[in-house]
């Protein structure tokens, strides 16, 4: 297994689709890969697992996140993007890999794969060249989930930034699976002690505090319940099944091969 520190920092510190990204140090090292469909896939050809990795139309490639990944020698390599769709029987990750010494690449989105095949030189570099690299498409962080004893749940996310501990623009979704609503909350609160998210009048709210968190609703409270946001299960679940993320391209090679 290689280390994937230098591919880590480097999307920690290049997220956000706003963002350019420099790749004038790794260019001369780019391969690009193509499903023949108009979709493209710019990486590290020289140390596929140190990065970058990027994904797009062939005009705009935006920086995927890889959280994984093992190579045998010059024979073959796989490595894992992130994306909380993906399910399979086999394995809980997107994937990307290269077999029989560079004569086989392929795409694995759960039970979907889909073949790949390298540009030749000249093509690739004039690709590249032409080519807009940004940070990370998908900008939304989820970081707590909550249920009713009733099925509704209570999703609170934020943007994702550069910074992991930056926290701005939370949103609140509430409802049913399948029927998640934004709660049109104008009020923050945000410390040691918890969060408050409000309306603006204060009719609405979601208090979270250690060991216990509210859902008030005028005079009526509603204990919830904490739905752990590191299972694979409910992670994949808030971006398929609960709504609020429902038919949104996360800005990696499964939002077409699914």
């Amino acid at each position: 297994m290689l280390s994937l520190t230098t591919a880590l920092v480097l999307v920690l510190s290049q997220t956000g689709p706003d963002k350019v990204v420099d790749v004038s140090a790794k260019k001369a090292d780019f391969g690009v890969l193509t499903d023949g469909k108009g979709h493209y896939v710019v990486y590290n050809a020289k140390e596929p697992l140190s990065g970058p990795t990027f994904y797009g139309d062939g005009k705009t490639f935006n920086l995927l996140r890889v959280i994984g990944g093992g190579a045998s020698g010059t024979e073959s390599w796989d490595m894992s993007l992130w994306d909380p769709r993906v399910v399979g029987l086999k394995q809980s990750y997107a994937s990307m890999s290269m077999k029989d010494e560079g004569k086989t690449f392929e795409l694995t989105c759960g039970e979907t794969t889909g073949k790949l095949t390298r540009l030749g030189k000249d093509e690739a570099t004039k690709l590249v060249d032409a080519a807009a690299f940004r940070g990370s498409k998908w900008t939304r962080q989820p970081t707590l989930l909550y249920r009713d004893d009733t099925g509704s749940y209570y999703l609170i996310d934020r943007l994702r930034t550069d910074d992991d501990n930056d926290r701005r623009d939370w949103r609140v979704f509430v409802g049913p699976r399948g029927k998640m609503k934004l709660a049109a909350l104008k009020d923050v609160v945000d410390d040691d002690q918890g969060q408050i998210f409000a309306t603006k009048d204060g009719s609405l709210r979601l208090v979270t505090k250690t060991g216990e968190t509210k859902w008030i609703k005028g005079k009526a409270e509603t204990v919830l319940t904490e739905v752990d946001l590191g299972s694979f299960r409910n992670a994949r679940m808030v971006y398929v099944d609960l709504g609020p993320y429902v038919g949104q391209k996360l800005g990696t090679p499964c939002d077409d091969l699914l």
